[in-house]
């Protein structure tokens, strides 16, 4: 994969501006200027797009783990112990300039490289910055509807216009993306690797051609989004079409190599992954963030190896029996209980389930999660347990019946464990639902099986690998036949009644730990998300999107949500890309 690490080239930035304060001067005049009001331009954009890209990977896990809303709201973690209210979806208004940084500096990269440099250089420049406005403009006007596009980013202009600047209808947003997006694809036609971009750039060195294929996949991305919308100056699926007959012009993410991904580096607590350490030294914040019902029941019923490589087995398992008491069997301790399990998990309350399997996922907006599992009854075990396994966490946020995240998860940086940004896995997908839609002729099975078999080479899952299945019959892990694996998933695709549902499920695994699933569910309600929510703050319903919070702009805001159905500045509302 072409992965480099956050930070890795920030000390040179450092390196720089300790050159320019120890610099020596023959004149007093120059000697008595600080190094502080050097202008801008005395620093090469270079070290400025190194911020831009790790900027982004921060954000990216922040919003996909770190915080608590659209975890949750993929159903790819739940959370408990404490401010557990996100996983009910009570969901506070959101400031969006705070995602505005990496926004304003790649649009200062845009304009430097104008002034400043020159052919496939300037061009390699450029293109990157619309490749990054476009990414993550297209989150924010996905995940808040309406907001400022064409006056933002001008505030050194002065004035109302650009200090409080209009929001922007959401389709003319997108169509300002797919623009930048076809503009960055030309730029870099001819763009090689860029020398004195490799070290600066952390996600794929200055390679030119791989930045062209990022900017052709997110627009198979953006279009698919607005695939519901079936307005003619959109031209949805003759713009697809487009892309993907004629790869000669519009390359895409086709391997792994192509991914889109920043590691971490793992050495202080702004380049470490947000599980490890280094980022939050109270291991709590590790462990009450646990794998949700929703992903491990389904990797379970596919026998499917990602759950190992992603999920840890309880620590200890439950079992019924006429007994209470924590015993060793077979290098694996148990809690045996004398209660009737059956009749518990058929009553009404399904708050009060007990999940008797060595891999346990957290329900879906429980109100009480510390509780799932006979979790609230640690204390009458503790003891019992450390005795025979000092090594369990017992601490806050512990529950030794639910499964934690792997181990490397926990690390500050591990390399199956990256910021993603986009990658070839969901493009495959992407091109199965296209074919399924009829927006493209080639065959949907295809590209469905390589969407799988990318999302498993991803994190090195290969045929034959032991002890990498867990075998709910038997209550074992067994070895991975992925022949098997790719079988079934062909056989429910070829069973389904709509041939989206299987793709966009697989597309939801392969989207693990990232946002991008929650925008597929709101468009397709694949996969069908609400029916796991039990205690959700409005039943079983997942939100559509984040309430704005902009008081400073408040004018403009208020006629934003004018645009919303209802019009309504919360979570439920519909923006135009869902009316």
């Amino acid at each position: 994969m072409k992965i480099t690490t956050i930070y890795k080239h920030i000390y040179l930035l450092a390196l720089l501006v300790t050159l320019f304060a120890s610099s020596c001067s023959e004149s007093l005049d120059d000697i008595n200027i600080s190094p502080n009001t050097l202008p801008d331009t005395e620093v090469d954009i270079k070290f400025v797009l190194t911020g831009v890209l790790t900027q982004t990977a921060i954000s990216n896990s922040q919003i996909s783990y770190e915080w608590g809303e659209l975890s949750a709201a993929t159903q790819y973690l739940q959370r408990d112990f404490t401010s557990y209210e996100e996983n009910n979806y009570q969901w506070a208004p959101k400031g969006f300039n705070e995602y505005y940084q990496p926004l304003k500096d790649a649009q200062y990269i845009y304009e430097r490289a104008n002034n400043e440099k020159s052919d496939e250089i300037k061009n390699y420049y450029q293109a990157v910055a619309l490749i990054v406005k476009a990414y993550h403009f297209g989150f924010l006007t996905s995940a808040f509807g309406d907001l400022p596009y064409s006056n933002a980013l001008q505030a050194e202009k002065g004035g109302d216009t650009y200090f409080k600047p209009e929001y922007d209808a959401q389709k003319d947003i997108f169509i300002g993306i797919l623009n930048d997006l076809e503009q960055a694809n030309e730029l870099l036609k001819n763009t090689p690797v860029i020398t004195e971009a490799i070290d600066a750039d952390v996600v794929y060195k200055g390679d030119g051609q791989q930045w062209r294929k990022l900017a052709n996949s997110l627009r198979l991305r953006f279009y698919m989004r607005l695939s519901e919308k079936n307005e003619a100056d959109l031209n949805v699926s003759n713009q697809i079409a487009a892309i993907v007959n004629n790869s000669t012009e519009n390359p895409i993410l086709t391997n792994n190599s192509d991914n889109a991904l920043v590691a971490y580096i793992g050495t202080d607590s702004n380049n470490s992954w947000p599980g490890g350490a280094l980022h939050y030294s109270n291991r709590s914040e590790f462990y009450r963030r646990k794998p949700s019902a929703t992903l491990v029941n389904l990797l379970t019923d596919l026998s499917d190896p990602r759950l190992t490589k992603w999920v840890q087995p309880v620590d200890v398992q439950l079992q019924e029996g006429t007994t209470n008491e924590i015993i060793l069997s077979n290098g694996r301790l148990q809690r045996v209980i004398d209660l009737d399990v059956t009749a518990i998990n058929t009553d009404d309350n399904l708050e009060n389930d007990i999940n008797t399997n060595l891999f346990v996922g957290l329900p879906i907006a429980l109100s009480a999660p510390n509780d799932f599992n006979l979790g609230g009854t640690l204390s009458e075990i503790k003891d019992d347990v450390a005795q025979l396994a000092p090594a369990i966490y017992l601490n806050a946020a512990a529950n030794p019946h639910t499964s934690y995240l792997a181990a490397m998860y926990a690390e500050n940086n591990h390399p199956l464990v990256n910021a993603t940004i986009m990658n070839a896995s969901e493009v495959q997908f992407l091109l199965a639902e296209a074919s399924i839609r009829g927006y493209i002729s080639q065959n949907a099975v295809t590209f469905y099986q390589k969407g799988i078999e990318l999302s498993m080479a991803q994190y090195q899952i290969q045929d034959g690998d032991t002890e990498a299945v867990y075998d709910v019959t038997t209550n074992r892990l067994v070895s991975y036949n992925q022949a098997s694996y790719l079988n079934n998933a062909v056989n429910r695709y070829n069973n389904a009644v709509d041939k989206l549902a299987p793709v966009l499920e697989q597309k939801w695994i392969a989207l693990w730990l990232t946002y991008e699933s929650w925008f597929d569910w709101r468009r397709t309600g694949y996969p069908d998300l609400n029916t796991h929510i039990i205690s959700g703050t409005k039943g079983q319903q997942t939100p559509l999107r984040f309430p704005y919070n902009d008081p400073y702009n408040e004018t403009n805001m208020l006629k934003a949500i004018q645009n919303l159905d209802p019009t309504t500045n919360d979570q439920w509302s519909k923006m135009w890309l869902l009316q």
